[in-house]
């Protein structure tokens, strides 16, 4: 086996006694460090029971499963699942231990002293965006939904493990939060590199955080395992295309992030100054919109030279027309839907504090969709931007 294979699926099957067909069938699968493995399917085809098997907490049938090169059926099913980093819908939060408690389990489990997970704890809080000296002693119930997601991954993250297993992890939040937490998990994948097996039922989501995606049928087979280029552009048979459903085209858009393409910039006022020094500014740099920012440059609202002549004074606050934003992680489709939402057709972009860093156009979109070739290394004509994604060209003869 290859020294880049972290996890390889051999003949799996899981039958149920009682049961004629298995749950799982024939499953083989083989998953390259640092990929993000999307299995996707209908309700009841086997996706969760797939990746299950690969932590135990349901015993495979026969077949076997490799990660590292390692039989997980020769490791202490306990011990296994303390290297593997764990992340459900539910979360799962212990609710009468506090978030620190609840990142620091495993690391506890596996005899780490109290100062070092303490450590620990407060590193991951950081990372997921969580102040820790503001929630490391709350309770879960003292936080939103997207905030319990964002503790949950970090409980996963706790031991380091490299691989993990995230089953519909964002699937209970609100629209807004889940693109959000998307994007915050594809940022933390770049500096991180885990090897992830990522179970949904929402293609959009798959197209968005796979490096590869398993399109699965009855009983876990695998109808096309490709990468998401691949599958928009030519779906295996007629069910992975009904799967996709229509509008493949507009899907594109998913396969490109916001960070690789151009920004551009537009002048950036402060909320106090005046009004005349705010339509100099704009004069100067030959702008129809300027864009108020805070102390820190978190974007407020869009202003034009109109609501500035009708101002007096000091430039409020409130002037203007609210900024949409999207994050380097977002999607083209995500700014697309963040233009349309503008006054000004652009979508400001943000780092992970809020602040500004530039704007994406329709006419910056309108070039890349234009320059895009019509066939590209990956399959699709869109160059792929996914952290760790395989070269088609590594893939096996079935996978292509």
């Amino acid at each position: 086996m290859s020294h880049d294979v972290m996890i390889d699926l051999q003949q799996v099957n899981k039958f149920y006694r009682g049961q004629k067909a298995p749950v799982v069938e024939n499953m083989s699968m083989t998953i390259q460090q640092g990929e993000i493995i999307v299995l996707v399917g209908p309700s009841g085809c086997g996706k969760t029971t797939t990746m299950k098997m690969i932590n135990r907490l349901i015993e495979p049938s026969s077949g076997r499963i490799l990660i590292d090169g390692t039989d997980v059926t020769a490791l202490d099913g306990n011990d296994l699942r303390r290297q593997i980093g764990y992340v459900i819908q539910q979360v799962g939060l212990f609710p009468h231990m506090s978030v620190a408690t609840n990142v620091g389990l495993v690391p506890k489990m596996l005899g780490w002293d109290a100062k070092r997970i303490e450590a620990r704890a407060d590193e991951l809080l950081d990372l997921v965006g969580l102040e820790p000296a503001i929630y490391r002693n709350r309770l879960p119930r003292q936080l939103s939904g997207g905030q319990q997601q964002r503790v949950g991954v970090a409980r996963a993250l706790a031991a380091d493990p490299p691989v993990m297993l995230m089953d519909e992890p964002f699937g209970a939040t609100d629209p807004m939060t889940r693109d959000r937490l998307q994007n915050e998990f594809l940022r933390l994948q770049e500096q991180l590199r885990k090897t992830i097996v990522f179970v949904t039922h929402d293609f959009d989501e798959a197209i968005k955080m796979g490096t590869r995606i398993a399109v699965l049928g009855e009983r876990s087979k695998i109808r096309q395992f490709d990468t998401p280029e691949n599958l928009l552009a030519s779906p295996a048979d007629d069910t992975v295309a009904q799967f996709i459903g229509r509008g493949a085209r507009l899907k594109q858009l998913d396969l490109r992030r916001v960070d690789a393409i151009t920004w551009e910039d537009v002048p950036l006022i402060q909320p106090d100054k005046t009004t005349n020094g705010a339509k100099r500014q704009l004069e100067q740099t030959e702008g129809s919109s300027a864009l108020t920012v805070d102390a820190d440059n978190r974007p407020l609202r869009w202003v034009n030279a109109d609501e500035l002549t009708a101002a007096a004074g000091a430039l409020d606050g409130d002037a203007g027309q609210t900024v949409t934003t999207v994050e380097p992680q977002a999607t083209l489709r995500d700014a697309l839907d963040a233009m349309l939402a503008s006054r000004d057709g652009a979508a400001v972009v943000v780092d992970e504090r809020g602040r500004y860093a530039g704007t994406v156009t329709l006419d910056g979109l309108m070039q890349v969709i234009h320059h895009t070739p019509e066939r590209g290394t990956s399959g699709s004509g869109v160059p792929d931007q996914r952290v760790g994604a395989a070269p088609a060209a590594e893939l096996a003869p079935e996978q292509r």
